[in-house]
């Protein structure tokens, strides 16, 4: 996830958040494997980790979106339609992209904290 988001955006990223996305995932079933057992403290990183990988899905959704709206502008202007419906909504796709991307450093830093993590060396 560090290197996901430090890097800029475009389709580099976009394939490291999806991977960071996958392996939240993996992580999120590891931790409910273990939560009847740890309890309160695995709940609590369960949750914050839930809310990362919601929006790691998200953001996943607008660059599968984005790709389909082009191509279906493009068709609609080939077919002698208007297409800016669709450009206005890849342009909201594309918002809510970089509006994600603002806001995973502080839902990634809010997992990470003592509180959430300290059960996992000990």
């Amino acid at each position: 996830m560090d290197e996901a988001i430090s890097l800029p955006s475009g389709d580099s990223r976009d394939v490291a958040l999806h991977e960071a996305r996958k392996a939240a995932k993996r992580l999120r079933y590891a931790i409910e494997a273990v939560e009847p057992a740890v309890g309160k403290p695995a709940t609590r990183l369960r949750q914050q980790l839930a809310a990362v990988q919601d929006l790691l899905g998200e953001h996943h959704d607008t660059v599968i979106a984005r790709p389909v709206l082009r191509e279906l502008a493009i068709n609609a202007h080939l077919d002698g339609g208007n297409g800016f419906t669709y450009g206005i909504l890849y342009a909201t796709e594309t918002v809510r992209a970089r509006e994600i991307e603002h806001a995973l450093p502080r839902a990634w830093n809010r997992l990470r904290t003592p509180k959430n993590t300290a059960w996992l060396t000990s």
